[in-house]
C-alpha cells in the first residue's frame, strides 16, 4: 500500500468518527468539494486526492465544536479558533496523533497531524447592495488574513477561482506582510461570515474552502441531505449534487489532464 492510500484510509477513520458524532447529536453535515466529487465519480477518494472536504451549516458547526471538545479522546482532537488562540484557520479540524505528515504546499513546510477540515456554511443576503457590501468585507478580511500568514498557510499550488487567484498573488507581495495580524484577521473574517444565518437565506456560501465565491450555492441544493457511497461506507451529501459539482468544477465527470490533478504535496513522516 502506497503512502497516499495510507493517508486516505487514516482520513477515512476520522470522517467516520465525525459522521458518528453528527448522527448521535442530530447535526447536519454534507460532503463537499473533492470528497463529494470522489463519491459521485469514484465511489470514494479521487485517486490522487489527499484530503477530506466536509461542511456544516454554521449553527450545527458551532454545536459540533463544543460537543467534539468533550467527545473526542486521544489520539483524536479538535482544533479551532474557539479553543486555540494561535490557530491559523477560519474553520475547524479533527486531527489524529496516529499519523504525521510534512506539508509542502506553502512556502514554509510544516509538520502536522493528519486531519480533516470542517468548514461552516453561511448565508448570503439577497439584497443587491447588502450582497455587494458583504462581499467587500469578506474580500478584505480574507485578503488580510492571507497576507498575515502568507508563507505559513497559503497553498501556493492549489487551483483556485480567478478572483481568489488574484488575491493570493497580491497577498504574496512582501510590502504588505507587516500590515496584518492573523489573530485579528481570522476572528474578523469569522465575525463577518456569521452576519447572515444559513437557515434565513436562499443563497449560502462555503467561503473558506478552496474556491471562495465560486462556492456560492442555492440552499435548496443541500436540502436535508442524501446518502452517498464513499469507500466502504455511506455519508450525507447535498440532495442536488449535480448543481453543486457543476458550480465548482464545470464538467466534473471528465477527468482532468494529469498535470492538472490537484495534489497537496504532503508526505507521511511518522505512523504511531
Amino acid at each position: 500500500m502506497d503512502d497516499l492510500r495510507k493517508l486516505q484510509l487514516e482520513e477515512l477513520k476520522i470522517l467516520k468518527m465525525f459522521r458518528n458524532i453528527c448522527e448521535e447529536n442530530n447535526l447536519r453535515y454534507f460532503l463537499l468539494g473533492g470528497t463529494l466529487l470522489g463519491a459521485i465519480r469514484h465511489d470514494g477518494f479521487i485517486p490522487w486526492d489527499d484530503d477530506v472536504d466536509v461542511c456544516m451549516p454554521r449553527e450545527d458547526y458551532e454545536k459540533f465544536l463544543k460537543i467534539a471538545q468533550n467527545k473526542l479522546e486521544k489520539p483524536y482532537y479538535i482544533s479551532s479558533l474557539e479553543n486555540n488562540y494561535d490557530y491559523r484557520y477560519c474553520f475547524g479540524r479533527i486531527a489524529t496523533e496516529e499519523m504525521k505528515i510534512k506539508n509542502y504546499s506553502a512556502n514554509i513546510p510544516r509538520v502536522e497531524d493528519v486531519w480533516i477540515d470542517i468548514i461552516p456554511l453561511d448565508g448570503m443576503p439577497a439584497n443587491g447592495v447588502k450582497n455587494f457590501l458583504h462581499k467587500l468585507h469578506m474580500y478584505f478580511w480574507r485578503g488580510m488574513n492571507q497576507i498575515g500568514q502568507y508563507d505559513e498557510i497559503v497553498d501556493q499550488k492549489r487551483k483556485r477561482g480567478k478572483i481568489e487567484t488574484i488575491l493570493v498573488k497580491v497577498a504574496g507581495w512582501k510590502i504588505w506582510r507587516n500590515m496584518a495580524d492573523y489573530h485579528k484577521c481570522t476572528r474578523k473574517i469569522q465575525k463577518v461570515l456569521k452576519k447572515y444565518k444559513y437557515d434565513d437565506c436562499d443563497t449560502v456560501i462555503n467561503y473558506m474552502a478552496a474556491y471562495g465565491f465560486d462556492e456560492t450555492f442555492q440552499r435548496a441544493w443541500f436540502g436535508e441531505g442524501k446518502e452517498y457511497g464513499f469507500e466502504d461506507d455511506k455519508f450525507i451529501g447535498p440532495v442536488d449534487y449535480d448543481s453543486i459539482l457543476k458550480q465548482i468544477y464545470g464538467d466534473y465527470m471528465t477527468l482532468p489532464p494529469e498535470n492538472q490533478r490537484n495534489k497537496h504535496n504532503a508526505e507521511i513522516i511518522k505512523i504511531n
